[in-house]
């Protein structure tokens, strides 16, 4: 049978052409400072993406090195949807300690970006619109 029409082979080419795909280049830090943060707030994200990273890779030491991106991922979730979060649930799931004035930057991503803050649902809450 020809290579092109097998099936499993055309599986796992679409397979890989769909994680290429997904692949999110990360923001350089030179260019958060042109996001309009200011210089407080710029400086503490600075300081957390290196707590962030330093975490990052003290944690994926401790795996064996075959399957420690694996590993780490079934007990954090990958580095990149860590990213994605903002940064008080990154700094909660991994467990690192907050730096002073950490509420200013608490709800940005890890590259700056401004997250929407989570609220807990409560039944009252909902209540209280129906009934307005």
């Amino acid at each position: 049978m020809p290579l092109t029409q097998s099936k499993k082979l055309a599986g796992i080419r679409k397979q890989s052409q769909a994680l290429q795909t997904l692949e999110k280049k990360p923001v350089p830090s030179t260019e958060i400072a042109a996001l309009g943060l200011n210089k407080d707030i710029n400086g503490l994200l600075n300081e957390a993406q290196e707590h962030v990273n330093a975490k990052i890779n003290e944690l994926m030491a401790l795996y064996p090195p075959g399957k420690k991106n694996k590993m780490f991922a079934l007990k954090y979730g990958s580095p990149d949807r860590i990213k994605q979060m903002n940064l008080k649930t990154i700094f909660t799931r991994l467990a690192i300690d907050k730096p002073k004035k950490f509420a200013l930057i608490q709800n940005l991503d890890y590259f700056g970006n401004a997250t929407m803050p989570v609220e807990v649902f409560t039944p009252t809450l909902l209540e209280q619109q129906i009934d307005v």
